[in-house]
């Protein structure tokens, strides 16, 4: 006998609603979440010191890099947890935060070189999720 879980059934029904590219934008989004918890776990491990050693601490960075990892140890992890459910403001959240660690990235360089890579990363993001929002929209405008 299967334990039924009113949750996980109503969830699976509304995926099969989904149309395909749709449904590839909430899988897209989902990954994209755990990423962003991933780096926000990341950022605080930078703050508190765990990984880096002695010659690299979190006070030795410049304050703009400070700001910059706190700023992401905070944000992106609330972003994450957004996407994760499919809140609409999640994704504006995740663009903003996105934003912000390019403009502060550009404008602090030195330090940011471990961010850096995290940054063009996140970039490629954004440009995918524009390709599957569009390709899901034009597939709902087909319907």
């Amino acid at each position: 006998m299967t334990h039924y879980d009113p949750i996980d059934a109503s969830a699976r029904a509304h995926l099969e609603r989904l149309t395909p590219w749709r449904r590839r934008l909430v899988f897209f989004l989902r990954a994209v979440a755990l990423f962003l918890l991933a780096e926000g776990v990341y950022h605080w491990a930078i703050i508190c010191g765990i990984g880096d050693g002695a010659t690299n601490s979190f006070e030795s960075l410049p304050p703009s890099v400070q700001a910059a990892i706190i700023w992401a140890a905070i944000i992106d992890p609330i972003a994450g947890v957004g996407l994760w459910l499919g809140a609409g403001w999640a994704v504006v959240l995740w663009l903003l935060a996105t934003l912000s660690q390019v403009i502060l990235g550009a404008w602090a360089p030195a330090g940011m070189g471990r961010l850096l890579i995290l940054t063009l990363f996140e970039l490629g993001l954004v440009v995918a999720y524009a390709v599957l929002s569009i390709r899901a929209a034009r597939e709902s405008d087909e319907d």
